[in-house]
């Protein structure tokens, strides 16, 4: 079974020149059927939708890799264009409250990042949330991984990212990342929305789950730009160690990670913009 993954929403355009970038990420799965992976921010994924010549109605299931606004944004307005139940894969934390803090000038600033609207609202308008803890079977072919093992005393990179718990502000523990892996003709495929649980983490975890040695491709979101060098190393090593064909990053992976990886892993390197597609 052929499998084409193509970028629907990021933060930069590869193509067609009337497609528009904007700070988040999305891509469309095409197989038997199609599957959407997150839905970025929401002004960008029924726009390019259209200029790319796809079509809404065709996606059977939506996935969504966490709960901030720049992979969940879009869902709203998928919903409201197709007026029909749409199954949607998320784990049981992606309503939780959420902020980015900042300094200013009279102390914290918290602004919200979270989803943008109420379960309630989704759900009057299709959507039939799937909980996806854990290991869950998506359809043929595709499994989301999330609640990704960590070492004890793990934080998150960005320590702007918060979770709002009551009145309390804590460090968001990220239990609902969650990243795919497809099975495809030319082997394993593993999609990340921002890999907040760690990439080399991810990786071997999904390792460990279903045996395998290697993966054809990782593609997404790396979070890599936040993270010490030291861990970019670690990230470099795990891509190695399981023979990455290609490397493929986007949105939150940050410039100059991104050009270290570029660097280090030469043809097998790409950026997965807005028009970006990959076959296997």
């Amino acid at each position: 079974m052929k499998t084409k993954i193509s970028v629907m929403a990021e933060n930069t355009v590869e193509m067609p020149k009337n497609a528009i970038g904007e700070h988040g990420l999305s891509m469309l799965i095409e197989r038997e059927d199609a599957t959407l992976f997150d839905t970025g921010q929401g002004f960008a994924l029924m726009h390019n939708m259209k200029a790319l010549f796809k079509d809404p109605a065709a996606i059977s299931r939506i996935v969504l890799s966490h709960g901030h606004y720049d992979h969940t944004g879009g869902l709203k307005g998928l919903l409201e264009s197709q007026k029909r139940e749409i199954p949607v894969f998320a784990h049981p934390e992606v309503f939780t409250a959420r902020v980015a803090r900042y300094d200013g000038p009279q102390g914290p600033v918290d602004i919200a990042i979270d989803m943008p609207n109420k379960k309630e609202e989704y759900e009057a308008l299709g959507a039939r949330f799937v909980p996806a803890g854990g290991r869950t079977d998506v359809t043929e072919g595709i499994t989301a991984f999330a609640d990704i093992p960590r070492p004890a005393g793990w934080k998150g990179f960005d320590a702007r990212l918060k979770q709002k718990t009551g009145d309390a502000v804590i460090d968001d523990p990220f239990n609902d990342d969650l990243s795919l892996l497809l099975e495809t003709e030319s082997g394993p495929v593993v999609l990340l929305g921002c890999a907040h649980a760690g990439l080399v983490e991810i990786l071997d975890h999904i390792a460990g789950e279903t045996g395998h040695r290697s993966f054809h491709a990782v593609i997404g979101g790396t979070h890599l730009g936040s993270a010490p060098p030291e861990y970019l190393e670690r990230a470099i090593g795990a891509l190695e160690k399981y023979g990455v064909k290609i490397v493929a990053t986007s949105h939150c992976t940050g410039f100059r990670a991104a050009a270290i990886l570029a660097g280090t892993f030469g043809e097998r390197f790409r950026t997965a913009s807005v028009g970006s597609a990959f076959e296997f």
